[in-house]
């Protein structure tokens, strides 16, 4: 006896399905985009706002301390060291100031009540399990370190180039999203400013230390009024040749043509002066003496005045800094007071809900189809064993 099987579901039955099953479906869809929109309003709202902050590459730099201050040359270097001065502002002081002044931290803020049959029964739910030592209440030190890290992590810091970074906030209030992401753009800023005050500090405190320790030690240049020890014609070619090579060497290198000149004729004249002077004596040692200290006093000098040029650059630098502090950021995209939230999106749950609902209830139609097709029915039985089907009982409702 041969025995016939039904033809399985194939795709171009989906059709007849849908029209078949399309009080399933469409109810199944309704349901599922109802229940989803329910959840949407339900569900705790998570809210972002959020900065654009440039920092300048004159903050590392400025034109009156750039042999103090140097540049920063790789792009890696630069991203990576303003990165690390904006996360510097994220100090537990600071953390905490903000969870007081918002009431962020929930160890912290005052208990209220419960008031809906959830917060009672979380709260009756949690008081049995700190009663039968499942879960530890935890001391007021690990608790006040979870919730800065909660906060920290609430923080986002992204790059977008090398000297422009993202900064957002996320919170379930609005309003303290926007006013923390504020507070926060404030103190990045004026971080950076007390630093760059800071390094510009420490570098003119030192070099007023060294141009006071010079002042004490150096020697003093003859005055005006008194007339220059008058020296012989070779000692005193020597001393203009040596201070035309102090003025050169600071221009060109040693192997400057000039400079090679200038020291074979300081070389030509110094045998000269040894050759005339012969053997010294105590006295014209100590003339000697003199005569370095009167050559070593104008490069000392020149130091000195070197020194006091740069700390009075520094000064205004540092002046400077307090009246255009502006200068050295941009803010490209300035917070926001965020209108919707950014989860849960109500056209986005509605969407996955009745997408839910209709993919389920085709699941559940096909799955329904199958089994029709798989049991055995009189006529399908009746052409199997190949005998005539004399008719089928009729069903009657229980009313009649």
């Amino acid at each position: 006896m041969n025995t016939e099987h039904d033809e399985p579901l194939n795709i171009q039955e989906i059709p007849h399905l849908l029209s078949k099953h399309r009080s399933l479906i469409l109810a199944s869809t309704l349901i599922c985009g109802g229940l989803f929109t329910a959840a949407s309003v339900v569900m705790p709202k998570k809210y972002k706002a959020h900065f654009v902050l440039t920092v300048y590459s004159k903050y590392f730099q400025s034109s009156l301390i750039g042999d103090f201050v140097p540049e920063l040359s790789e792009s890696g270097e630069m991203r990576s060291q303003r990165e690390s001065l904006i996360r510097q502002v994220l100090t537990p002081e600071f953390l905490d100031f903000l969870a007081a002044k918002y009431g962020i931290y929930r160890t912290s803020a005052p208990q209220s009540e419960p008031t809906t049959f959830a917060e009672r029964s979380y709260a009756e739910f949690r008081r049995i399990c700190e009663a039968s030592g499942i879960c530890s209440h935890g001391s007021i030190d690990s608790r006040l370190s979870a919730e800065r890290q909660e906060l920290i992590s609430r923080i986002e810091i992204f790059d977008l180039s090398n000297t422009t970074f993202n900064i957002a906030f996320s919170y379930s209030d609005p309003a303290v999203t926007f006013h923390v992401t504020q507070d926060l753009r404030a103190e990045i800023i004026q971080s950076l400013l007390q630093v760059r005050q800071h390094i510009l500090m420490t570098i003119r405190d030192a070099i007023e230390r060294r141009v006071n320790v010079m002042a004490a030690n150096m020697p003093a240049l003859p005055s005006e009024g008194q007339p220059p020890a008058v020296l012989p014609p070779a000692e005193q070619e020597l001393k203009e040749v040596r201070d035309e090579l102090r003025t050169m060497t600071g221009r060109y290198t040693e192997t400057h043509p000039l400079i090679q000149q200038l020291r074979s004729r300081e070389r030509s004249l110094q045998r000269d002066v040894n050759m005339g002077a012969g053997v010294e004596s105590e006295e014209s040692r100590d003339l000697g003496k003199l005569r370095v200290e009167r050559e070593s006093s104008p490069a000392m000098h020149d130091i000195y005045g070197d020194l006091s040029r740069k700390l009075n650059y520094l000064n205004i630098a540092i002046d400077s800094d307090k009246q255009h502090q502006d200068d050295y950021f941009a803010t490209l995209e300035s917070p926001l007071y965020p209108v919707t939230p950014l989860w849960p999106k109500k056209g986005l749950m509605v969407l996955w809900g009745m997408a839910l609902g209709f993919f389920g209830s085709l699941f559940v139609a096909a799955i329904k189809e199958y089994f029709e097709r798989s049991a055995l029915h009189a006529g399908a039985l009746a052409q199997s064993l190949g005998v005539p089907q004399l008719g089928s009982l009729p069903v009657f409702s229980s009313k009649h």
